[in-house]
């Protein structure tokens, strides 16, 4: 061990030398911290203040709503702890798990039942559904299709879990890796596990053999293989070590646990409904669809994110040739949970002093990370491959070794396989690693550049087929990024009016660029979040300032802090997007500087002002939950200030079975009820041009977007030019127009294609309803 990790873990539970010898400055400190928790929370739950002076939160959108779903989910729990909890007696029994106290034994009995219960009865999902629909049908009259839907979903999570654990646990064991700890085993084998399954998935598309048997097959042989390795991980999954902290806090602890929970299944249960998010249903699971219809790789020109990184959506595709799409979103939502344990290991190593249940309670209701888990993205599985990026690198310059440091490589190699994003964390991280080694550890320049030019060199090299593929096709291998460095071809692919059209989408999210907005960036992506397309809620703004105002940090804790500065300054800086959900990466590291700062508090603060501060945390997580998200509205007036990528309220009429499917996406989904007339009555030759995306799953047919470039001399045409617009739709073999109605009203003055000429004369309208019409082209 160095001597700097000597240094930093005699210093990681005490306060600096500084703040112990001026303790007479800490009252004034803590006050000034105080009357800036007490503005920031002013300003950011207006809605709530309002609210509460209106009574409106005590009327039937209110509290009462919460009490209803909280109502809901106790009967739901019971149901099934009927038959969960004795099995998970059954399987203490059967693995010789050793005992717990009261509340611990109770968990991994209700835990190990659940699942349990899923592996019992997903494979017959259909009959139980069945019988669920026969039993309840009365009162919840779409109960079977949703238990269906839920069985086959969760069985499909569990068969690719399973595939991937044992998979995981084999590249480890190669790359010469021990873990430290049972959390440290789920964490990697999870996820070189699940991209295992991702690059398997991904070598039967290149062979051609992209077909939904192949891959079940493929996945079915990792299970078998690995039955033993699952066995004996089954026997020591009992093995909870439980243990308390001195002096903690236990109902402090059970609060936090009890939120976390409750974030959890609020997740599960949203996770469970039918997909409806734009990019889920765009290419997420939209593109493995088309991969599996083709049986190969499929590079459609008109659709740019054809060239993006798959990774994950291979991994998609192995639920949803198993499970359906509910299976898909589950496989992200497993990514919240993992979050959590690395949230934890991440703090016990770079914060030892903190509490770790603080930081997990911080990630896991982060009102957009919570949303995040609920559908088919992936910028919760790049949060957790760059965090696990972190924490082996961590352990790599504590003790070397190749095994620790082999999974930094799989695993950032990984992120750069799942999102171009992970480029800027590598581009960060690289240049970290080597000044560490060579100024905290005493290396020569070139022994410390040695190991950074190998991390980064191995991880493009896993990441590298994307990355050609996408040169191969288009001439640029970040395609659509760094289109003024590399282009692009061929033209009707991308071009410079493509770019300025991606680039003023961009420009929609947050607020122009001026060095006094960027001084106020993080209050104004806090308070006024809904400009920014989602929100990490109050608490990071809250907390992290006690970092500055009470210092005594480790010094891998200030590394950590620069990494995370740096990174919000490129995502601040021209080249990115103010989008939140861009920073959901950055979301397990902020949850251990939130802990740190919980704890400098917890010792600066008198104790009943800590005990306060303690309870008014558990309250603040508790309303980053659903259905509280309309009190983070601050901007919200009727329609407008709509804060998005958050779950506003959990769907729990369409889980339970009350509302069906199909009610539930045209709920949703304006053109979803077009899509399944035109899927049932146009013909399979048949192409149709959208005027609005985000329901391609739902598609099958062939489509083009009215704003591809290959589109364009069609789309750009004038309304006195209806018969140009006519001929350029047959060149492009368009033979019908799907127009949701909002387009039609705003597009119908400027474009010929929807001029009330081109209605009248070359147009037929096929169907339509309140959200879109079809129209035959004659």
């Amino acid at each position: 061990m160095d001597a700097s990790v000597a240094t930093d873990r005699s210093t990681a539970v005490r306060l600096d030398a500084g703040r112990q010898g001026d303790a007479s400055t800490a009252p004034v400190r803590l006050i000034l911290w105080v009357l800036w928790a007490v503005v920031l929370l002013g300003a950011y739950y207006l809605q709530l203040w309002g609210a509460l002076l209106s009574a409106e939160v005590f009327q039937e959108d209110g509290l009462l709503t919460a009490t209803k779903h909280i109502a809901a989910l106790a009967v739901a729990a019971i149901a099934l702890g009927t038959v969960a909890i004795p099995l998970g007696i059954a399987l203490e029994r059967l693995f010789d798990w050793p005992r717990l106290p009261f509340a611990w034994a109770f968990t991994r009995r209700a835990v190990s039942g659940t699942l349990g219960v899923l592996v019992l009865l997903g494979p017959l999902h259909a009959p139980v559904g069945a019988a669920v629909q026969a039993l309840l049908g009365g009162f919840l009259p779409f109960a079977g299709e949703a238990a269906t839907r839920a069985l086959s979903g969760a069985f499909g999570l569990l068969v690719v879990l399973a595939a991937a654990l044992p998979a995981g646990q084999v590249l480890c064991g190669w790359l010469g890796w021990r873990p430290d700890s049972w959390r440290d085993e789920v964490l990697y084998y999870s996820s070189a596990g699940l991209g295992i399954v991702a690059a398997g998935c991904g070598a039967l598309a290149f062979a051609g053999l992209f077909r939904p048997l192949a891959i079940q097959l493929f996945v079915v042989a990792l299970v078998i293989l690995g039955v033993p390795r699952l066995w004996t991980m089954a026997g020591r999954a009992g093995w909870w070590p439980v243990r308390e902290r001195p002096g903690e806090r236990r109902w402090f602890t059970r609060g936090l646990q009890l939120v976390s929970a409750a974030a959890l299944i609020a997740a599960a249960l949203t996770a469970l409904a039918p997909e409806t998010e734009y990019d889920a249903l765009w290419y997420h699971l939209g593109l493995p669809k088309l991969w599996l219809e083709a049986g190969r790789p499929v590079d459609l020109v008109h659709e740019y994110v054809s060239l993006y990184p798959l990774t994950w959506e291979l991994v998609f595709t192995a639920g949803l040739v198993i499970g359906g799409p509910v299976s898909a979103k589950l496989l992200h939502f497993i990514c919240l949970p993992l979050g959590a344990l690395l949230a934890w290991q991440l703090s016990t190593r770079l914060a030892p002093g903190a509490q770790p249940w603080v930081a997990v309670a911080l990630f896991v209701t982060v009102p957009t990370v919570l949303w995040e888990s609920t559908t088919a993205y992936v910028d919760l599985a790049l949060a957790l491959q760059i965090g696990l990026g972190v924490l082996a690198l961590l352990r790599y310059v504590e003790v070397g070794g190749r095994g620790w440091f082999g999974l930094a490589v799989v695993t950032f190699g990984l992120a750069l396989a799942i999102k171009h994003l992970a480029l800027v964390a590598l581009a960060i991280i690289a240049p970290g690693l080597f000044l560490w080694l060579w100024r905290r550890q005493g290396r020569s320049a070139v022994q410390a550049l040695g190991p950074a030019v190998v991390l980064v060199a191995l991880a493009l090299l896993i990441a590298l087929p994307w990355y050609l593929r996408s040169w191969l096709a288009s001439g640029n291998p970040f395609f659509p990024e760094l289109f003024g460095l590399f282009g692009a071809s061929p033209p009707e692919r991308w071009d410079e009016f493509a770019e300025r059209g991606l680039a003023g989408f961009k420009a929609t999210f947050g607020v122009e660029r001026t060095p006094l907005n960027l001084m106020a960036l993080p209050w104004d992506m806090t308070v006024h979040a809904s400009r920014y397309g989602g929100t990490l809620g109050p608490l990071f703004l809250m907390l992290l300032p006690a970092l500055a105002l009470f210092r005594g940090s480790t010094v891998r804790l200030t590394w950590i802090g620069a990494f995370v500065a740096l990174f919000v300054a490129v995502w601040a800086s021209p080249i990115s997007s103010f989008q939140v959900r861009f920073l959901v990466v950055l979301t397990p590291l902020l949850a251990v500087l939130g802990a740190e700062a919980v704890r400098r508090l917890d010792l600066a603060a008198p104790r009943a002002a800590s005990k306060t501060l303690a309870a008014a945390l558990l309250v603040l997580l508790a309303l980053n939950l659903p259905p509280f998200t309309r009190f983070h509205e601050r901007d919200r007036v009727a329609w407008d200030g709509w804060l998005t990528h958050v779950i506003h309220a959990v769907p729990l009429e369409v889980v339970f079975g009350r509302q069906s499917k199909d009610e539930y996406l045209a709920r949703h989904i304006p053109t979803y009820s077009a899509w399944q007339f035109i899927n049932s009555a146009v013909t399979p030759d048949a192409r149709i041009m959208t005027f609005r995306g985000g329901d391609h799953y739902y598609t099958d047919r062939r489509r083009i977007a009215s704003v591809s470039p290959m589109a364009r001399s069609a789309v750009r045409r004038q309304p006195g030019q209806a018969s140009e617009a006519l001929q350029a739709l047959r060149a492009l073999g368009v033979t019908h127009l799907l127009v949701d109605r909002r387009s039609l009203d705003s597009d119908a003055a400027s474009v010929a294609l929807l001029s009330e000429q081109m209605r009248r004369d070359s147009l037929e309208v096929l169907y339509e309803d309140d959200g879109a019409l079809v129209f035959v082209v004659r």
